[in-house]
């Protein structure tokens, strides 16, 4: 049994094992106490049953769950550089979508301001940059509704 045990724990880095009896059965909680975020990986293994069913199932059930929980870890480490790998993606395409389309708006409207610092509440309200980002939106991101 506690070769089981001892997997489980070096994979979870600590485990609470609490015992009570409910009527004539006893109730096992095997409590993974690990660094995990993931609530899944924290989930109790909750077995009941005579003292005798326990003594014949426990180690296999233990054995079970700890394989469960591998795979489940294995697949929460795949997932995360799957999820990591595509936000670094996002966020270059995003660079780039900012870099190729901010600079030659920019220039266009800096132009008009430079000229008078009054001319920016004239720029907010006038029809002139609103159908650039239109066009933008059918394509691809509206850098325009970021802007405003």
């Amino acid at each position: 049994m506690f070769q089981q045990l001892e997997a489980l724990v070096r994979a979870t880095g600590k485990l609470q094992l609490t015992l009570k009896i409910d009527n004539d059965q006893l109730v096992v909680v095997v409590m993974p106490q690990g660094d995990s975020k993931e609530s899944a990986l924290c989930q109790p293994l909750v077995l009941k049953g005579t003292a005798a069913e326990l003594d014949e199932g426990f180690a296999e059930t233990i054995q079970v769950y700890s394989i469960a929980r591998v795979s489940l870890s294995e697949q929460v480490a795949a997932t995360t550089a799957i999820l990591q790998e595509a936000e670094k993606k996002q966020a270059t395409k995003a660079q780039k979508s900012l870099a190729k389309g901010g600079k030659p708006a920019k220039p266009a409207v800096s132009g008009g301001d430079a000229d008078s610092g009054e001319d920016d509440d004239v720029e907010d309200n006038s029809p002139a940059p609103t159908p650039a980002p239109a066009t933008e939106t059918q394509s691809g991101t509206d850098l325009f509704s970021l802007l405003s």
